[in-house]
């Protein structure tokens, strides 16, 4: 993938405390210099160990189709960007900004961590509005966990099966252990999701408002 500015995108995986596991993190490259300078934006998402051969330091993975459609998606609903591939030629991305960087955490979160069942999280459900709601990839929304109403993302879709990232902590009131953490994939059904508003109207005391 390759922006207007001429730096391609890719990710990069690294074991870095060799806890067995990669950190992911994601790097610009600039194609233009004489010698091709990187920027490389550690996220909080880890995956398996790609690569047991340790004269490497790390292993480079081009973004795939299904990582660039996931990010445009992602930009068009935060920054009103076209979701067309053809809008990548005139993407310029601002590093420094917040929302940019969480965008990055989502996708890596969406290609690298490992999908939980969401129904272990979830209280019973309530009844959704009568009218069908329509769900998107990219689209925000809420789930009605043990730990109250919690924000998500959709990162991907199947049928009647969609798998979201968890945008906040999940821990259970019951101090039994189960605890989710904020970036961690939910596999859910379409009558487990609700949509955004509902982590606002629902939200108990000490959520965060979004």
């Amino acid at each position: 993938m390759i922006f207007a500015s001429g730096h391609s995108i890719f990710w990069r995986l690294s074991d870095e405390t060799g806890a067995g596991h990669d950190v992911v993190s994601v790097v610009l490259a600039d194609q233009k210099a004489d010698e091709i300078a990187e920027v490389e934006i550690e996220t909080e998402i880890t995956s398996p160990l790609q690569s047991a051969d340790k004269s490497e330091p790390h292993v480079d993975i081009e973004w795939n189709k299904k990582d660039l459609e996931l990010f445009l998606s992602l930009l068009h609903n935060t920054f009103d960007i076209d979701n067309n591939k053809e809008q990548v030629e005139q993407i310029e991305l601002d590093l420094t900004d917040e929302t940019v960087l969480k965008i990055m955490h989502i996708v890596a979160a969406a290609r690298f961590s490992k999908p939980y069942p969401g129904e272990t999280i979830l209280r019973p459900m309530w009844s959704l509005p009568s009218e069908p709601v329509r769900f998107k990839v990219g689209e925000k929304v809420s789930f009605n966990t043990i730990d109250g109403f919690k924000p998500g993302i959709i990162v991907s879709k199947d049928g009647e099966e969609l798998v979201c990232v968890l945008l906040e902590d999940v821990t259970s009131p019951k101090g039994d252990n189960i605890q989710y953490e904020r970036h961690d994939l939910l596999t859910l059904s379409k009558g487990q999701i609700f949509p955004a508003s509902f982590s606002v109207l629902h939200a108990n005391e000490g959520v965060t408002f979004h």
